[in-house]
């Protein structure tokens, strides 16, 4: 009976437990959450993309990399959509992304037109800088 018991508390504990980013991109291909502004997208292949859920907002084009921890470094070409945009602004964003459980949610983007999956997550942006040109360029 206490081994029953167990099983049943192990699954409960499971079930709720989120998969990790690198599992999503390892299945899906990509990893997006929204902050219900934007949408923010890591493909497999490295790719970065942020773009606003409604006509006008931030936009950004560039490269991610993770570390230990939640941690996530993006350098990449950052633009307005509908509005006025600095040319050439290029820029590093630092970030920390935690999953949280629950379910994922899609949504059909405005610009790019795609259906995506966005996964419940609690994130901080750590860092933004101004850097001179993108890495490989």
């Amino acid at each position: 009976m206490k081994a029953l018991l167990f099983v049943i508390a192990a699954s409960a504990v499971l079930a709720g437990t989120p998969l990790t980013i690198p599992d999503i991109i390892k299945t899906e291909g990509e990893f997006a959450f929204t902050d219900g502004s934007s949408v923010y997208r890591f493909a497999q292949d490295g790719a970065f993309n942020m773009e606003p859920l409604s006509l006008s907002g931030r936009a950004i084009e560039g490269r991610w990399t993770s570390g230990s921890q939640g941690l996530f470094l993006v350098t990449g070409v950052w633009t307005w959509y509908n509005g006025l945009s600095v040319p050439d602004d290029y820029r590093r964003m630092t970030m920390t992304i935690t999953m949280i459980p629950g379910e994922p949610d899609t949504v059909r983007t405005m610009w790019s037109g795609s259906e995506t999956r966005l996964h419940p997550v609690y994130f901080t942006i750590d860092e933004v800088a101004g850097i001179d040109s993108l890495p490989g360029r």
